[in-house]
């Protein structure tokens, strides 16, 4: 499908605000604590190789996943979305630079090798993971049982989303500034702060979030999201770890399953960012009503 220019336009303007937003709060935080920056702490291993068979590990998954869901809907993100795979790969890329460049400032875990290295090593790798874990979400939509597991549940208040958008800005601002001075304290809302910061700029934009289906009690997206992240990530470094890979990580099981998590939504929440380039149509188009799907012939047509 056409992409829409002032679709696209939209997009550019929210990722590109979130990646400055990402780039410039740690050392604002910094600056106005009048706190240094220390490099992360070095540890020897090896990195370059357990990375290429992590990224080829996740990609053959990728591929087998994309396989068994076009085998069972006749539907497939490599088969009719590539463009979307091929810019969310895009995507991927500069969320693993900005994740890894975050971690600059918290040392949540560390690496053999320079930050320079650090930083290729994460975009190399959020060039796969972002588009495998799209992949891996469409293909747990279609296990029934998971999928009514997170619909009909309790549903949450929906606030306006202007008001929503405010608050989620402050608890961002809040986890990426306080996070950077306070890393011992606010370290796990300081890796929470990218994802409510992209749910407001969505909602500022007033464009759905990932979030938007629990005012209706519908948890599968948030369920989903998670689990992939869970599953692919798991992947990625589990094949990294067996290969070889050195890494040093402060978390622990619980803290990193949560973390997996929350980057899982992030990539979800990217990826219907990235997805409005294809929408092909105005917004006010989108809340048309649409004609009745079913055809109704009355008597007098027969």
């Amino acid at each position: 499908m056409a992409s829409h220019p002032a679709e696209r336009l939209r997009m550019l303007n929210r990722l590109i605000t979130f990646a400055v937003a990402l780039l410039f709060l740690p050392p604002i935080a910094l600056t106005l604590a009048g706190q240094a920056w220390f490099a992360p702490t070095l540890i020897e291993g090896s990195v370059w190789l357990p990375t290429l068979f992590g990224i080829l590990a996740v990609l053959a998954f990728g591929i087998l996943l994309d396989t068994l869901t076009f085998h069972r809907t006749g539907h497939s993100l490599l088969r009719s979305q590539r463009n979307y795979l091929l810019w969310s790969g895009v995507a991927g890329t500069v969320t693993g630079t900005l994740i890894a460049y975050l971690n600059l400032f918290t040392g949540s875990w560390f690496t053999a090798g320079s930050e320079v290295q650090a930083l290729l090593l994460a975009a190399f790798s959020g060039t796969a993971l972002l588009p495998v874990i799209l992949i891996a979400r469409l293909w747990l939509a279609g296990l029934p049982g998971l999928v009514r597991l997170g619909t009909r549940r309790f549903a949450l208040p929906a606030l306006p989303p202007e008001t929503a958008a405010i608050l989620l800005i402050f608890v961002a601002l809040t986890g990426l500034l306080g996070g950077t001075i306070w890393t011992d304290r606010l370290d796990w809302l300081f890796w929470l702060s990218p994802l409510l910061l992209l749910v407001a700029l969505q909602l500022l934009w007033n464009e759905s979030t990932i979030f938007s289906g629990l005012a209706h009690g519908d948890w599968s997206r948030i369920l989903l999201g998670a689990i992939s992240g869970i599953v692919v990530g798991g992947c990625a470094l589990a094949v990294y770890r067996f290969s070889g890979g050195s890494l040093y990580r402060a978390a622990g099981t619980w803290q990193l399953l949560a973390g997996l998590a929350v980057f899982g939504l992030l990539c979800l929440q990217i990826g219907d960012a990235v997805a409005e380039n294809w929408r092909g149509k105005p917004r006010g188009e989108v809340f048309k009503k649409k004609a009745f799907p079913i055809p109704v012939v009355s008597k007098k047509d027969e």
